[in-house]
């Protein structure tokens, strides 16, 4: 351990030969009833990795998910309207089906998105007719640590567990490149021994 947040510093062969990857750069996500299907095509997320902070892993009902971030989207992250075109992330069926999330007391970690300041949006949406978590429809306020611009930034996020297809056949650049807020894993986090850096908090 260290006094910057890195509990353990990044080994990239071991990464590379626990994260295999392939060729494709558009994959394909469904929910459990099938009434929701979004397709991802970019050849550089925004952010690719592993997260066990409290409010992901209950929403989840997982020790830790995988959330695969881009920056262009055919949902606002603000209002939930659909924005008509392709981009890296496309709702292709089901776009009325996608709900926001209800925040309460069970979101023991952060601040409601108007709050926060660094992220706004609606932030993580289900399918209506399954409730399965498809999306985390978030924006980067202008001027942050995140955002240095004057603009918001989309930041909208898929999971690779809703992808038709293993993570191995996708390129490099779409495979986890971190485990973010490990200070709040359920799991023993060093010994994951995937060569990937494991930070207390997001980003530090």
């Amino acid at each position: 351990m260290d006094n910057h947040g890195v509990l353990a510093e990044p080994d990239a062969e071991l990464a590379k030969k626990c994260y295999p990857s392939g060729q494709k750069n558009e994959a394909h996500a469904i929910c459990i009833c099938g009434g929701v299907e979004i397709a991802l095509k970019t050849d550089a997320p925004a952010l690719s990795a592993f997260c066990h902070c409290w409010t992901c892993r209950r929403v989840h009902s997982a020790p830790l998910y995988q959330c695969l971030y881009v920056n262009t989207a055919n949902i606002d992250p603000k209002t939930g309207k659909k924005i008509e075109g392709r981009f890296e992330i496309t709702v292709t069926k089901g776009f009325d089906l996608l709900k926001p999330i209800k925040n309460g007391p069970g979101h023991p970690n952060l601040k409601l998105s108007n709050d926060n300041p660094i992220m706004g949006g609606l932030g993580r949406m289900f399918c209506r007719d399954c409730g399965v978590v498809m999306l985390n429809a978030v924006f980067q306020k202008p001027n942050t640590a995140t955002n240095p611009t004057d603009a918001d930034v989309p930041f909208v996020c898929v999971f690779p567990a809703t992808f038709t297809e293993k993570m191995s056949e996708f390129i490099e650049s779409w495979q986890p490149k971190a485990h973010l807020n490990c200070d709040s894993s359920i799991l023993p986090v060093m010994m994951i021994n995937d060569g990937l850096p494991k930070f207390r908090e997001w980003g530090n």
